[in-house]
């Protein structure tokens, strides 16, 4: 039992390996992004939402409509005269068997009800809220593969950097151990070069462990087969856009984020829902409207019909109706506080993003200019060396320094990558400005 139990896992996770989509060899942004957006199990949930909102807005759009029904009908029966409050001069007062059959079609309309035209308003805009709900899940996909596209950028970057500088090092390593061979540097020399090398090939390593499992991650969150076998290289992860002005970037973000109009729509649905119920108050009028066959058998019978209409005055309900109408302009005032939140949300994110890129241009200067000094530094060391002035401390000290000049320029360029991302996603155009 036990073994069966383990092969139908083995086969329901070889059947859902099967279905996920496979990473291509050069993985780009824009592909990354078609990858995820086509099955995320975020966007799927709210889709679904979506769905369900649809079908609450129908339901509430047919109260509407004419509704129509057919009915059929044959009994064969007996009937109890003095029981239903027929007095007849009998003791039994039976009657019967006999047959009676009925087939019909039934009509009925709402001619006035502004109860429930102003629900099917309010569930019409309740399925607004959920449409751009699934457009604000799209923008939260998009931001979370940028970001992970990012992180698998930088671990590339710090891979092969280490490598360039690993190579360096053992270049000095050799440079090292031709002087000892000359009598022109000591053993100790060599040592601490191979130091230098070991170090860095450690590192390296590390750094490759690192990219394995960054791509692991972004296949995960793409939902595709989990492997690591591809390769990211697109640079336009890294953005270009400069920031804006902050104002305007406010002012943009308010029409364009989707999780803040889907609040504005939740506020116009809890509004409607608000007049709807109160219109439970008013009076409401009904037509209804039935023709069809009638008699004792379907061979035996004779056309009969009733046209009707019919006013429906509410007078007392108990306090069903004011409670009714407190649960609802509580909903509204909360919407309205959530409104109120999510707009200083949206000048928040903006504003953050904006201050995040601005310190990130600066960083990604300064350590632009400190790798190409880092880079002079070395050479002089290498060049002083070569010529007897120095042993290699200088040098080795140079290619540490180096080396924490390139990681720092590795991590100011993702940073600056990261907040760009975080600034479109601030603005409503993440998923706008990377899925191209």
């Amino acid at each position: 039992m036990r073994r069966n139990f383990l092969f139908l896992v083995i086969i329901a996770a070889v059947a859902a390996a099967a279905d996920s989509p496979t990473v291509p060899a050069e993985l780009t942004l824009a592909k990354a992004l078609d990858i995820a957006l086509a099955n995320s199990t975020a966007l799927r949930e709210a889709q679904a939402r979506l769905d369900q909102a649809s079908g609450r807005y129908v339901q509430a759009r047919s109260t509407l409509m004419p509704q129509v029904d057919i009915g059929l009908r044959q009994n064969y029966q007996t009937v109890n005269l003095i029981g239903i409050g027929i007095p007849i001069p009998s003791e039994v007062g039976k009657v019967g068997p006999f047959g009676s059959m009925d087939a019909r079609i039934f009509i009925s309309q709402d001619l006035l009800n502004f109860a429930n035209r102003r629900s099917r308003e309010s569930f019409r805009s309740k399925e607004d809220t959920s449409r751009l709900l699934v457009d604000n899940a799209r923008e939260l996909v998009s931001l979370d593969v940028v970001s992970t596209y990012l992180q698998a950028l930088r671990a590339k970057a710090s891979r092969d950097t280490l490598a360039a500088q690993t190579k360096l090092a053992a270049e000095l390593y050799q440079l090292t151990r031709d002087r000892v061979n000359q009598g022109a540097a000591a053993e100790l020399d060599a040592n601490r070069a191979m130091q230098q090398v070991n170090a860095l090939e450690q590192q390296r390593q590390e750094a490759e462990q690192n990219f394995i499992a960054a791509k692991l991650t972004l296949a995960n969150i793409m939902k595709a087969q989990i492997t690591s076998e591809f390769d990211v290289a697109d640079t336009s992860a890294y953005g270009e856009a400069l920031p804006p002005d902050r104002d305007t970037a406010v002012k943009l973000a308010l029409s364009a984020r989707a999780d803040y109009r889907a609040a504005e729509s939740n506020v116009k649905a809890a509004e409607l829902q608000v007049r709807s119920v109160k219109a439970t108050r008013l009076p409401s009028v009904t037509a209804t409207f039935d023709d069809g066959q009638s008699g004792n058998s379907p061979v035996h019978n004779m056309n009969t019909y009733k046209v009707q209409g019919a006013v429906n005055f509410p007078v007392f309900t108990g306090g069903r109706t004011r409670g009714e109408i407190d649960e609802a302009q509580a909903a509204l005032r909360q919407a309205r506080i959530i409104l109120d939140q999510d707009r200083s949300q949206v000048e928040a994110d903006v504003l953050t993003a904006i201050s995040g890129v601005e310190w990130a241009l600066k960083e990604l200067d300064t350590s632009a200019g400190n790798v190409k000094l880092s880079r002079q530094e070395v050479e002089f060391a290498r060049a002083r060396f070569a010529q007897g002035v120095t042993d290699n401390t200088e040098v080795v000290n140079a290619q540490d320094r180096l080396a924490r000049a390139d990681d720092a320029n590795i991590r100011a360029r993702y940073l600056l990558g990261v907040a760009r991302a975080n600034l479109a996603r601030a603005t409503g155009a993440a998923e706008k400005t990377y899925h191209k």
